[in-house]
């Protein structure tokens, strides 16, 4: 919702859009009030459309005001996802969900977290099985992700896995004992900053050129998933 502050007599106002080829008047319900609800329901491109308002007053001045720019994916619902690292029964979640406002978790142990925490952590006191959902909303919709989490397997598989130097200022090495799939790096905010496809059991990336800090690495290999915590130096 886009609102316009504006003093005088006798106003009346003009929305106008912008998708790249100049600003032009909009003719919807609420194009000519000083209130502007935009909503491209189901778009997905990661393109923008800039918007602004033309107010008259009684004597026939315009004035138009700053513009504000809309992507298109801003009134899609939430998609809920989460990835995780671990230290025998401690672990650690990054929220990875896309076009959400509020997150809450159910760690599955009686313990939730409605903060909107992006990156909680547990101490499950002893490794066992747990289903942890994390509840995604924004002001279009919700969406919810469980994942059970085998803290006993993820223990024995870990033992295959041998990733070094960690903390590392730009190598990181990676050998397992059965064939690298694909290997990824996630931020403290979700986002993805490098992947690697490594039909490989040895392999290595280079985090030099990303910002010092912890980051979730997530190995896909013919044994399953892993999930390793990496600082950057």
């Amino acid at each position: 919702m886009l609102r316009v502050a504006a003093n005088g007599m006798n106003l009346s106002y003009q929305w106008q859009e912008d998708d790249g080829g100049g600003f032009v008047d909009m003719t919807s319900a609420t194009a000519m009030s000083d209130t502007l609800t935009v909503c491209d329901s189901g778009a997905t491109a990661p393109s923008s459309v800039n918007y602004r308002c033309v107010v008259t007053d009684g004597n026939a001045n315009t004035l138009a005001s700053n513009s504000a720019t809309i992507t298109l994916d801003s009134c899609l619902a939430p998609v809920a996802d989460f990835t995780f690292t671990f230290d025998q029964a401690d672990v650690c979640f990054t929220n990875t969900s896309t076009n959400a406002e509020t997150v809450l978790w159910n760690f599955g142990n009686n313990m939730t977290d409605e903060t909107n925490n992006n990156t909680p952590c547990v101490d499950y006191g002893t490794p066992w099985y747990c289903d942890v959902t994390i509840y995604a909303y924004n002001d279009f919709g919700s969406d919810e992700k469980t994942m059970t989490i085998d803290l006993v397997g993820l223990e024995e598989l870990s033992s295959s896995f041998d990733v070094f130097p960690n903390p590392t200022q730009n190598i990181i090495y990676i050998q397992a004992g059965s064939k690298i799939e694909s290997i990824r790096l996630i931020d403290l905010n979700g986002r993805t900053m490098l992947t690697n496809a490594a039909p490989t059991s040895k392999t290595q990336i280079n985090i030099e050129s990303l910002a010092s800090g912890v980051y979730t690495m997530v190995i896909a290999s013919e044994e399953g998933l892993m999930y390793h915590k990496v600082v950057k130096q």
